[in-house]
């Protein structure tokens, strides 16, 4: 498939294969005009299709077994509809051995670009892959985002490592709307997110007047971060309306508890490259993480209300194993542990009540969708130049697309089930590489550190076999320790610790319960929040899919660990 002058085309050099492909119905329903015109152009046979009706003729194609390439020849590209990007990749933009491999994959013939997705793990610089591909093109580029602070974060890396002039650079987000200047005769960088142009309801006339650009200019690549959210019903579309030459996609997890992920294949391209974890952790390319699960015992007043609790009771269930007092106790303790070591730690709750309850309780301060943006941006910025802020709360919108390179330890109170992209991607929050001493002088093999607390004899046991089946494929070890096992536990300055604490805690529960206070919609991370305040409780799904085959080998292993944690 290849777009000309705004316009799709199917081509083929044989004719017979190209007739095949027209002979199916969804395909024949697709073409342009009442009759559609064969044109021979080096040999090749081009038929013309509805632009609106890409994704239908890629999903055709699929089904047949005859795969569309979307190749773009930016280098025979003279047109005047694609005027030339004014950028190179400054001096001090040395690109990694495995990001050189990726772009070569990517542009393996001299001039062109194909299509497709490459994998790599967090923190290991997906970003200046994607800019260095734009700027290798050489046309005006879409880039793709799932959040407004990762447009923002996208906006200043074109900044540092490219000589792109700063007003070339749009974004577009529910805050920032400008609208693109001369578009037809500058080439330019536009950043916006999934949910600003998938949003199919009402919109401002600005916002209104840029996504009209956007839809009637010809792009000469759409880079996709976090290319794993793209299926989703709301979204798939903006893969198909943007007319861009290429795509590229990116991610670290290729990971849906859907079959959706499939459909990637023909709504961005192959996957073209995937990096190991392994490998470059041995390279030092990004940290060595120590993986600990902790069986917290449930507090005997959760566990008998846990119990008495019926099976159509599953939120009243999911927030008792979440607000365990033990679970919170063990938190505690480890967040004191690491702040004496001068780490960073980011504990992360799907639970609303739990994260604001908690944060507030400890003097913390916490990120979740209804905090506005400059808010995030301030505590994001405190936790990353303060000394005295070590520590941030945070729900599903830190799962990804956020840069955080020297938060070393994360801290996993609650989750969204099994969700294995979920439990991968906030791992990644602290894969940024970091030096082998750390903040106490101290050197270890480890330098950072991912927990997940879980509480024992409840179904959340279940949810955290489930998910850590992705990073068990990439080679990570889980620890087990159990609670008792955790020095210094039964202190009693805890904020939990106690039992007139432990009952005040689960009268508030209960009555958050009743309120209907709970984890965020699966989407709040994809959208810009500046109007939104709270959002409604989740609806409980599991949905299963084996998509091994895509993300990593089937090897790994499960061990026990019999250390105790010690402060220094």
């Amino acid at each position: 498939m290849v777009l000309r002058n705004n316009r799709h085309y199917l081509e083929a050099a044989d004719e017979d294969l190209l007739q095949r492909l027209c002979d199916d119905p969804d395909v024949a329903a697709s073409l342009a005009g009442s009759q559609a015109q064969t044109i021979g152009t080096e040999g090749t046979q081009s038929i013309e299709i509805s632009s609106l009706r890409v994704e239908t003729v890629k999903a055709a194609a699929h089904r047949l077994g005859l795969p569309l390439l979307q190749e773009y020849e930016y280098g025979q590209d003279r047109t005047d509809r694609n005027p030339q990007l004014s950028a190179v990749l400054r001096p001090c933009a040395t690109l990694r051995p495995y990001q050189q491999r990726a772009l070569s994959t990517m542009f393996a013939v001299d001039g062109v670009a194909k299509s497709g997705i490459v994998v790599l793990p967090c923190g290991a610089g997906k970003t200046l892959l994607g800019i260095a591909a734009c700027v290798r093109v050489k046309r005006r580029c879409l880039v793709l985002t799932s959040t407004a602070v990762a447009v923002d974060q996208w906006r200043r890396q074109f900044l540092m490592w490219t000589t792109i002039p700063p007003e070339d650079v749009y974004v577009l987000t529910s805050e920032q709307k400008v609208p693109i200047d001369d578009p037809e005769g500058r080439a330019c960088i536009l950043i916006s997110t999934y949910s600003m142009l998938g949003f199919g309801g009402k919109r401002s006339g600005d916002a209104e007047l840029v996504l009209t650009q956007i839809q009637q200019l010809e792009w000469g690549m759409l880079v996709v971060d976090e290319v794993q959210v793209m299926p989703a019903r709301t979204f798939r579309s903006v893969a198909t309306t943007v007319k861009s030459h290429c795509s590229l996609g990116l991610t670290a997890t290729l990971v849906r508890e859907d079959n959706l992920i499939y459909d990637l294949h023909w709504l961005i391209g192959p996957k073209l490259y995937e990096a190991s974890w392994q490998q470059l952790q041995e390279d030092g390319f990004i940290a060595r993480v120590r993986c600990v699960e902790v069986w917290c015992e449930m507090s005997p007043v959760f566990f008998a209300e846990y119990l008495r609790a019926e099976d159509r009771e599953a939120v009243l269930r999911r927030a008792l194993w979440t607000c365990n007092p033990n679970k919170l106790k063990v938190c505690e303790y480890l967040i004191r542990f690491h702040e004496q070591r001068g780490d960073k730690t980011i504990v992360f709750s799907d639970n609303i009540f739990m994260l604001e309850e908690f944060a507030k309780r400890l003097g913390r301060y916490y990120i979740c969708g209804k905090v506005d943006m400059r808010e995030r941006m301030q505590i994001l910025s405190s936790f990353q130049e303060s000394p005295s802020c070590n520590t941030i709360f945070l729900s599903k919108v830190g799962d990804n697309a956020i840069d955080i390179p020297n938060a070393s330890v994360i801290i996993q109170i609650s989750s969204h089930f099994g969700s294995r992209r979920q439990e991968a991607q906030r791992l990644g929050r602290i894969l940024r590489p970091k030096p082998r001493t750390q903040g106490n002088g101290s050197t270890s093999r480890f330098n950072a550190f991912f927990y997940s607390l879980v509480s024992r004899d409840t179904q959340e046991m279940y949810y955290s076999n489930r998910r850590q089946q992705f990073l068990v494929e990439q080679g990570y070890n889980y620890h087990v320790l159990r609670d008792h096992s955790v020095e210094r536990m039964a202190s009693g300055d805890l904020a939990y610790a106690g039992e007139n604490a432990e009952l005040q805690l689960l009268k508030l529960v209960l009555e958050s319960v009743k309120r209907g206070e709970g984890a965020e919609e699966d989407d709040v991370a994809l959208h810009d929040t500046g109007n939104s305040r709270r959002a409604p409780a989740a609806q409980d799904r599991e949905e299963r899919v084996d998509i091994a085959s895509l993300s990593g080998g089937l090897d790994g292993s499960y061990t026990v660990a019999t250390s105790v944690v010690k402060t220094k």
